[in-house]
């Protein structure tokens, strides 16, 4: 028996590699949009409720495409290694999955996060989605107590999805599941 010398095929095709083989892992429960690194879930819910996004860059696996489903996140925007969804993604998700109660950006406190999610709510508000994000600094480690926006975020991230998306799913408005 030979041991296994590589885990990936290609590093320029590893976050798509990885979203492939995720979507034949689990062609249930998730989609992907055409063209795009943007991953929903398969079926929208029966009734109408808040859509909950999150996503960042795919620097340990492509990012948070675990954490979609039922009670979490309803889509992600994945983007490159250790980079930030383009905001065009991040947009393209909101108007698909935006269902007449809003949507909620939950992301990490990222520079190009920030600023892609920024501009992806900019342009869904333009067209009437109202749109409301948390963006989490729960990373003791990278900044003092009395710098708390310099956080980033790490496991926090986790508890906000299912706190978010439970509170989505329980069927509370915009402005709730933000609180």
């Amino acid at each position: 028996v030979k041991p296994m010398k590589k885990y990936i095929n290609d590093p320029n095709n590893v976050v798509d590699e990885s979203i492939e083989g995720y979507l034949a892992a689990y062609p249930d429960y998730v989609r992907k949009l055409k063209g795009i690194r943007v991953l929903v879930k398969k079926d929208r819910p029966i009734e109408s409720k808040v859509a909950v996004i999150t996503g960042g860059g795919s620097g340990h696996k492509p990012a948070f495409i675990g954490y979609i489903g039922e009670g979490l996140v309803d889509g992600v925007a994945a983007g490159e290694v250790f980079a930030a969804p383009p905001a065009d993604w991040i947009y393209k998700a909101t108007k698909e999955l935006d269902m007449g109660k809003g949507v909620i950006y939950l992301y990490g406190n990222f520079s190009g996060d920030i600023m892609n999610f920024k501009i992806a709510k900019t342009l869904a508000e333009a067209e009437g989605i109202a749109i409301e994000e948390v963006v989490a600094y729960d990373d003791i480690a990278s900044a003092p107590v009395g710098d708390l926006k310099k956080r980033r975020a790490i496991a926090g991230e986790v508890i906000m999805w299912k706190i978010g998306g439970a509170a989505a799913t329980s069927g509370m408005n915009l402005l709730q599941v933000k609180e």
